[in-house]
């Protein structure tokens, strides 16, 4: 038995469509046993589909004139420039190799004795008995002269302070106090290296006389160079002591003479020392920016970058060093200072040093490139493009002796680097930036595989969006469409190349330094341009090269320093969320003449699913409903899952136009019928296709007929 079934199906014209087709009927036969037979016809759609005006020129947004014809409305993203382009905070480097400044030792002071009875141990004869009436009143002894007080040394030991200094500059005070009764004279004083002798003399002198109950004070310049050790000897090499025992006398034997030693204001080039606190390095500077930079920047908010430090130590000793930023400031009061702890060396020995690196987040500082004038509050005193650094490096007091040398150095390579700012303000002089050959696609003309398009009229404008507050002049160096045929049309601008860009809008406040943006339009057209061949070359990718030029018409002499740091809104400004960007917009009148214009889709399509498998033979119809006012040659392919052409349902099947009134407008759409055949073999080889390839070409006149006629949709 066997049965037959015409399928069918209708579409509604549309007022959108090129054309619009089903294929409609199926003739087929299935056997349900071998005793038994039957046909029938029935009409069921098997694929519809429409090729509409947004496949021929494709776009989101097709619009009504107001004669009821339609224009298509396309635009195309260009180029977008972030303000990181035109505003880099430059990197910048303060770099510092300093040896130690100075090194302090504290000072120090040693006391040695000689009682008067020591004298009187070295008198024959009456020393003795003097010694003995101590307290006591002495009638007189007739004794009178100069007695002198043999040599006498003692030890001094430092080593609880150092064990050996080279003196670069310091002090020894001596002053040797006479509390006796008795004038002195003839004083000779030494003092040097243990031991003695042999060892360096630091000291040495003779005082003439010192009167009773009187002293003699003296300073002596410690020569550069000296090494001084800690185990020192005093020495009162000679002194003669004046007895008057004419008279009666009270004896007091613990009268003395007293030699004072005080070292001080001690500098030594390198000691193994107890160090107490002292800052070894004291630096301000100035960092100015590269001549170079292309913005005079007055300030920026950082959103992202960090402080590379990057320190270098031979100092046998914990070095503390703060390094800060004065001009950086976080919430107007958290001044941008770090504090970091380099490791002492592990000695002294030649190129032993310690290295240590650090970097530091500076997201969230409000930086004000003003140099010194962030130390007063006159505007005037600003500058532009410079910061201070402030570097100071600590040695504190452990109670440890400690190796250290004048010739012992600190590097500091300090980097502000990697800046991107949220916001920045200041003069962008000016800056320029150059896209470079770039390449957009454009995915309008996709659908179309081949043949010719003549517009009767084309809006075309390049449209900038300025988000950044600077003016600025747009120069298309080149613009060029390549079609799918390779066939390349380059704009040809008539008129000047260069597009002005109006300065977007100050909106700076607290909490919100977002701009107002300004569009500015270039429009093209057949009277300026060439725009027309341009797009009839249906171009699919379009290869651009721009440069823009901030502040192009700004005399640069004008803008001084004073002028960016004192302007309320400054003379620019950029926030990086407001770019610069631009886009194609393209307004295409369905107004054409088309000669030979080939547009192709591809539709899924899966018989077996439509017929379980039944169908053996039978008869396709296909109906179209064209509202377009073209003839179109049709083609329809099969294809398998790798999109390979694995047969044809109809070639050059001829579709004819819609209706067209005096104005060229389409009237009414026109409906075409093609029928045919499928063999049972051609229906296996149906079977196994899951997509249909659908070409068509359209035709009014040809491009060159000076009597061509513009039709609309």
């Amino acid at each position: 038995m066997s049965f037959r079934n015409r399928l069918y199906n209708y579409l509604c014209p549309m007022k959108k469509s090129i054309l619009i087709f089903s294929l409609l009927s199926l003739l087929f036969s299935c056997k349900k046993d071998k005793k038994t037979s039957w046909e029938t016809d029935m009409i069921t759609p098997i694929v519809n589909s429409k090729l509409t005006v947004s496949k021929l020129l494709k776009s989101d947004e097709i619009i009504e004139n107001t004669d009821s014809s339609l224009k298509i409305v396309y635009s195309s993203e260009l180029f977008s420039i972030n303000p990181d382009s035109f505003a880099q905070l430059p990197d910048t480097t303060f770099e510092v190799t300093a040896s130690l400044e100075t090194l302090e030792l504290p000072n120090d002071t040693i006391e040695y004795k000689i009682t008067f009875e020591e004298i009187l141990r070295n008198v024959p004869i009456f020393g003795p008995i003097i010694i003995q009436s101590d307290g006591d009143t002495l009638p007189p002894l007739g004794i009178s002269g100069d007695y002198p007080y043999g040599s006498q040394s003692f030890e001094i030991s430092m080593s609880d302070f150092f064990d050996d200094l080279t003196i670069d500059t310091g002090i020894a005070e001596i002053i040797i106090s006479n509390q006796m009764q008795f004038d002195l004279n003839s004083i000779q004083f030494q003092l040097g290296n243990a031991p003695q002798p042999g060892g360096t003399i630091l000291v040495s002198d003779t005082y003439d006389s010192i009167p009773s109950m009187s002293q003699i004070r003296k300073t002596y310049s410690l020569d550069s160079g000296t090494v001084v050790l800690s185990d020192l000897i005093g020495e009162i090499v000679s002194l003669n002591v004046q007895l008057d025992f004419g008279d009666s006398m009270l004896i007091n034997i613990d009268e003395y003479i007293s030699a004072l030693i005080i070292i001080k204001e001690v500098k030594p080039t390198k000691a193994t020392a107890v160090w107490p606190d002292q800052n070894i390095i004291e630096a301000i500077n100035t960092v100015p920016f590269a001549e170079n930079v292309p913005v005079d920047f007055k300030d920026a908010t950082v959103r992202d970058g960090e402080l590379y430090l990057e320190i270098e130590s031979t100092i046998n000793d914990s070095i503390f060093m703060t390094y800060t930023i004065p001009n950086l400031v976080k919430d107007g009061v958290d001044t941008f200072s770090i504090n970091v702890v380099v490791p002492p060396s592990a000695d002294s020995s030649e190129g032993n040093r310690t290295t240590l690196i650090k970097e530091y987040p500076m997201d969230g500082y409000h930086f004000i490139f003003n140099g010194d004038g962030y130390k007063t509050a006159d505007l005037s005193d600003d500058l532009v493009n410079s910061y201070v650094t402030e570097l100071t490096a600590r040695i504190k007091y452990t109670g440890e002796k400690k190796r250290i040398s004048l010739s012992d150095r600190i590097y500091v390579n300090a980097q502000v680097r990697e800046l991107l700012p949220v916001y920045a303000n200041g003069f962008l002089k000016k800056a320029k930036v150059n896209s470079g050959v770039k390449n957009v696609s454009l995915d309008i003309f996709n659908q179309i595989e081949s043949g010719n398009i003549d517009i009767e009229d084309i809006d075309f404008s390049i449209e900038v969006d300025n988000g950044i507050g600077a003016s600025a002049e747009a120069k298309f160096i080149e613009i060029k469409g390549t079609s799918k045929k390779g066939e390349i049309v380059a704009i040809d601008f008539q008129e000047d190349t260069v597009m002005n860009i109006s300065s977007a809008s100050f909106l700076g406040s607290a909490g919100n330094f977002r701009t107002t943006h300004v569009t500015s339009l270039k429009n093209l057209n057949k009277n300026n341009s060439n725009i027309d061949e341009f797009i009839e070359n249906l171009p699919v990718n379009i290869d651009y090269e721009v440069e823009v030029e901030l502040n192009s018409n700004v005399n640069i002499d004008s803008m001084t320093t004073e002028k960016i740091v004192t302007s309320t809104p400054p003379p620019n400004f950029i926030h990086y969320l407001d770019d610069v960007s631009a886009k194609l917009n393209l307004e295409v009148p369905l107004s054409v003449v088309t000669d030979s214009l080939v547009l192709v889709d591809t539709l899924d399509f899966d018989l077996k699913a439509e017929s379980k498998n039944e169908i053996e033979s039978g008869t396709f119809k296909l109906l179209i409903d064209n509202g377009f006012p073209f003839d179109a040659n049709t083609s329809l392919y099969f294809m398998d899952d790798m999109g390979i052409i694995i047969d044809s349902l109809w070639t050059d099947e001829t579709i004819l136009r819609a209706s067209v009134n005096n104005t060229g407008k389409v009237s009414n759409s026109t409906r075409s019928v093609i029928e045919f055949n499928i063999t049972s073999e051609k229906m296996e080889i149906i079977k196994s296709a899951s997509k249909l390839y659908i070409e068509a070409g359209f035709h009014t006149f040809d491009v060159s007929n000076p009597d061509k006629k513009f039709y609309k949709k």
